[in-house]
């Protein structure tokens, strides 16, 4: 009888610690930042908010964004069709080395296109702030880039 009554006990407990830790668990994902979606916008959004921009400042950095966006499209339109064509060399025999070599610098370039037309952005917006908003957003930049480039791939196992 007092092997019952201490194993139900014991039941009841382990019960509890499971529903404990599962709801910890449940609760816990939904706390942060939305997975894949909308980071253009989340960014966005997060410098707003951090640096409490007037009504006009984010006007201006709507259209900064928006011009940013279509830079970054048509950029990332050209790499693809250079990956299509670089991929195509598989089908070449024999391996032609400095056609190879052409297409990645070219497909390079893109990414450096990006990289710097990012800069530049980002340049412009902090150009539209005032000094105290430069000094908070200087703090901030590192996170909002981190943001934009999303979660890091899952290492293979």
């Amino acid at each position: 009888m007092e092997n019952s009554r201490f194993l139900k006990i014991g039941l009841a407990l382990l019960l509890l610690l499971n529903i404990g830790t599962l709801s910890y668990l449940w609760l816990d994902r939904h706390h942060g930042p939305p997975p894949g979606g909308q980071r253009g916008q989340d960014v966005f959004t997060f410098l707003c908010n951090e640096l409490k921009l007037d009504d006009q400042q984010v006007r201006q950095y709507e259209q900064l964004r928006d011009e940013h966006h279509h830079a970054i499209e048509n950029i990332q339109e050209h790499g693809h069709q250079l990956r299509e064509r670089f991929f195509g060399l598989l089908q070449i025999n024999p391996v032609d080395s400095a056609a190879i070599k052409s297409m990645t610098d070219s497909i390079a370039a893109t990414q450096e296109q990006i990289e710097m037309v990012t800069f530049y952005h980002f340049r412009k917006v902090r150009a539209i702030l005032r000094p105290d908003q430069q000094k908070r957003f200087d703090e901030v930049i590192q996170q909002a880039t981190r943001m934009m480039a999303g979660p890091p791939p899952p290492r293979p196992k």
